[in-house]
């Protein structure tokens, strides 16, 4: 049986009442957050780091290694990028230049490539007993103009159409190629040397022409495309007026300032009288002693003659040129029989496969050229 509660335990209970409702029923601090409590949780983990890598300092050393290589790395990617993109836009720039040359040259060239154009013969200069110098005017209106196209680059060649044009058995044009021996950038005109050859067909006709006849141009062909430091040393090797392919890529190198490519010539002749172009080479090598030099053959040499004699062999080539392992590069033009037994026959206007002497010394293909 419960027992009565007294006034005074009453009151008491009553007076309790109150504060516990209101504490109950009472809304949550607006103000509350719990942002202390994750700078504490943060500094405690930050103060924990800090004293394990004092006690294990390798572990902070391979760390702060770490950091530094990952640092070296992204340095070094960068420095990749930024090169390549400096030499993206270098090339870019180079092949803009060239293209804005190309056009330049082709608005300024007198020859047109897939046209024949007469041009007027200005005057004939006698070389020696079968070879002359002709030199060829671009007409009224052309004077700024030159030939245009690339070193060494060809020409070719007919007599004008009617009465006395030159054709071959089977009533064809007879055609030639020529090397012109003027500069590239020779305004108004063009010079040609031309060994006549008595059972030739065009050569006579050309022999026989007087200043004022015209004689009809195309081109110009492309060779070769020559480029500044390309090779190291190059060796030219040649017969008879197959020389003027030579003298117009070594003169064209050696008036580059940029160009340091050394040359080597080897002209071959029947007689002393047959060289061509024999001052121009000297003068060549006493002006560049350092970059090119000439050596001289001949099947019927006088007394004393103190240059080479007979055919061009491997012997005399690695004589004169011998192969290293630096860029070389030989360049061949001649009679056909010449040709055949330096490098192998030509494949028409193919290179042919590579025979003969350069083959038997160990060049490659792609370091001789045969025009």
């Amino acid at each position: 049986m419960l027992s009565r509660a007294s006034p005074l335990a009453r009151s008491a209970f009553r007076s309790a009442q109150p504060v516990a409702r209101r504490g109950y029923a009472g809304a949550p601090n607006a103000a509350a957050s719990n942002t202390p409590l994750f700078l504490g949780l943060a500094g405690l983990a930050g103060l924990g780091g800090y004293v394990y890598l004092q006690r294990n300092p390798s572990i902070g050393a391979k760390a702060k290694s770490e950091l530094h290589d990952a640092k070296d790395q992204a340095k070094s990617k960068f420095e990749d990028v930024k090169g390549d993109a400096k030499a993206k836009l270098d090339q870019v720039k180079g092949e803009a230049k060239a293209a804005t040359a190309t056009a330049s040259t082709a608005a300024a060239g007198a020859l047109v490539k897939d046209a024949w154009v007469p041009f007027k013969l200005e005057s004939v200069e006698n070389y020696n007993h079968n070879t002359k110098i002709y030199h060829f005017t671009f007409g009224e209106g052309n004077e700024n103009k030159s030939r245009g196209g690339e070193i060494p680059n060809a020409l070719l060649v007919r007599s004008p159409e009617g009465d006395g044009e030159v054709k071959d058995a089977k009533g064809k044009p007879v055609i030639r190629p020529y090397t012109p021996i003027s500069g590239n950038d020779q305004k108004g005109g063009l010079s040609l040397m031309i060994k006549e050859y008595k059972d030739g067909l065009l050569t006579p006709y050309i022999s026989a022409m007087k200043p004022g006849s015209e004689l009809l141009f195309k081109g110009p062909i492309p060779k070769f495309k020559y480029e500044p430091n390309q090779i190291d040393r190059g060796l030219c090797v040649s017969g008879g007026s197959g020389v003027t392919p030579m003298y117009q890529l070594i003169t064209h190198s050696l008036s580059l300032p940029e160009d340091k490519t050394k040359w080597t010539l080897v002209f071959s002749n029947v007689t002393e009288a047959d060289i061509l172009l024999r001052k121009e080479f000297d003068a060549l090598a006493k002006k560049n002693p350092d970059r090119f030099e000439v050596k001289y053959v001949l099947d019927k040499p006088p007394k004393g003659w103190k240059g080479e004699t007979g055919f061009v062999t491997p012997e005399m080539i690695s004589k004169v040129f011998p192969k290293g392992d630096d860029r070389v590069k030989a360049f061949v033009c001649g009679p056909p029989p010449q040709v055949k037994s330096l490098a192998g026959p030509k494949d028409g206007p193919r290179q042919g496969e590579l025979l003969g002497a350069f083959k038997d010394l160990g060049y490659m293909a792609d370091e001789v050229f045969k025009f």
